[in-house]
Formats: C-alpha cells, sequence, structure tokens
C-alpha cells in the first residue's frame, strides 16, 4: 500500500510538473519570435493580411484589430492615416502596462533581443533588424530603441521597428511599434 501511495504521489508529482511545462512552452520565445517575423513580413503588403475588425477611428486614422497577436500583450492593431502622401499602415502592440518598472524594463529588453535575432523574408531575400538599445530610467519620461533592416531592400526602404517605455501617470507602458519612416539621420550625414 505504500509504494503504491509513493508512486501514486511521484506520478502526480510528475505530471503537475509536465503540465506546467506544457503551459511554459505555449508562450515560448519561440512562438513570440514567430509572430513578430510573421508581422514584420507582412509589412510588404501593408499589413492587409492580418486586418482584423474595423473598430473605432479617431480624427487621423482607422484603427484595425491585428489577426496576429504577440503571446502576452493586451493589444495589437493596425492604423491606416489618412495621408495622399504616405498610405502606409503601422502596427502596434501593448507589450507591458502596469506599475513595476523592473517588469516594464524586462519586457522591453526581451522584446528588443528578440527583434535582433529573428530573420525575415525581405522579397526573395533574407534579412533581419540591427540597432542598438537605449537602457531606460526611472528619471525619464519615456526611452526608445530603434531598428532597422540590416540588408537594403526596396521593400523595406523605410522600415522601422520601435520599442517604448514610457512613463505616465498610472504606470510604465512597454509598446512595439512597426512603421515606415525616412531615415533622417542620412540626411545629417
Amino acid at each position: 500500500m505504500r509504494k503504491s501511495l509513493s508512486l501514486m504521489m511521484a506520478m502526480l508529482l510528475m505530471l503537475s510538473f509536465t503540465n506546467a511545462q506544457l503551459i511554459k512552452k505555449t508562450t515560448s520565445p519561440s512562438l513570440f519570435s514567430l509572430s513578430l517575423t510573421s508581422i514584420i513580413e507582412n509589412y510588404q503588403n501593408n499589413y492587409r493580411q492580418i486586418q482584423g475588425e474595423f473598430l473605432q477611428p479617431d480624427e487621423d486614422r482607422d484603427i484595425y484589430k491585428s489577426t496576429i497577436d504577440l503571446p502576452g500583450t493586451s493589444l495589437c492593431f493596425i492604423y491606416r492615416f489618412h495621408s495622399k502622401e504616405d498610405t502606409t499602415a503601422s502596427w502596434q502592440a501593448i507589450l507591458y502596462e502596469g506599475e513595476d518598472f523592473k517588469e516594464a524594463t524586462k519586457q522591453y529588453k526581451n522584446c528588443f533581443r528578440y527583434l535582433k535575432q529573428i530573420k525575415f523574408k525581405a522579397g526573395l531575400a533574407n534579412n533581419s533588424l540591427d540597432g542598438e538599445i537605449e537602457n531606460p530610467s526611472e528619471e525619464l519620461r519615456f526611452t526608445t530603441s530603434t531598428l532597422r533592416p540590416v540588408t537594403y531592400s526596396l521593400l523595406y526602404n523605410n522600415f522601422m521597428a520601435e520599442i517604448e517605455i514610457i512613463n505616465s501617470l498610472t504606470g510604465w507602458t512597454v509598446q512595439l511599434n512597426f512603421h515606415s519612416r525616412k531615415n533622417d539621420a542620412r540626411q545629417y550625414q
């Protein structure tokens, strides 16, 4: 009887450990990176393939739900701006909202690391992102790190990824933005 009870306890312990591992794997870094890659590759189609339901617009833009979410995010949107000159859309996710600066910093740095590690298709070629991380500080209102494609591609000519950590009255927000902006650093060289 004692052996059966010990065996049963060991199996329950093993089963609970296995279940914890399965839950952990569903929110793994590789799933996060796969989602990032898919979203970045959809930039080539102006995010039309991942554009979901139309949400409440505001004055300068239409807002859509993204059909691809990043694991662990609270909101993922596609913004279409009312501009005749620039018809590119942007994609945005809220990675963290809360009062814990250390947790916000962790999310900010992890996302930056994932972005530096992913490879994505730019037409037929493989590409990656590069940039320098700006270290956040509790004394600053916001900190932004920018990454751009490593290899020039006409499809990703003005593409950029920005990770922001923002200090507001209600706490800290970490958001990820994929959008188009001319590289103004080249202008001053």
